[in-house]
């Protein structure tokens, strides 16, 4: 089962202040994240998909233990039609939440992929891995 880590505590176990460089996470459990960016055919744009799979104790667990959030650049967003993704962050709870996912589209391919790879390296310090 998923545990929270102590605060102050990295994922290798050592204490901060013995002086570990390793990025804070508080959270060592199972969840996993997938991100595809595709070509929207006949809207001129391309799509990032990010799914962030949890179980409902997992997102309960990260949630509390002060869920973390992540972001994605503006430059070349498209525009959406729900306005509730007129942003540029996202709790990872959040994405969870969402049965397709979180999408986010853009104008290029160049600037989708550099969104996902954002969004990779940001999930990849909270912790959570990449599924296979």
């Amino acid at each position: 089962m998923p545990r929270l880590l102590e605060a102050g505590t990295c994922r290798d176990g050592c204490r901060r202040e013995t002086g570990c460089s390793s990025t804070q996470v508080l959270y060592d459990g199972v969840m996993g994240y997938s991100i595809a960016v595709t070509e929207e055919l006949g809207l001129n744009g391309w799509t990032v998909v990010v799914r962030a799979d949890l179980t409902r104790s997992e997102a309960n667990e990260l949630f509390l233990s002060g869920d973390s959030m992540v972001s994605w650049p503006d430059e070349g967003l498209e525009s959406s039609e729900d306005p509730r993704l007129q942003r540029s962050a996202m709790f990872v709870s959040e994405v969870a939440a969402r049965s397709g996912g979180l999408r986010i589209r853009y104008r290029e391919e160049a600037q989708a992929r550099r969104a996902a790879a954002l969004l990779k390296l940001q999930l990849d310090q909270i912790g959570i891995r990449e599924e296979a």
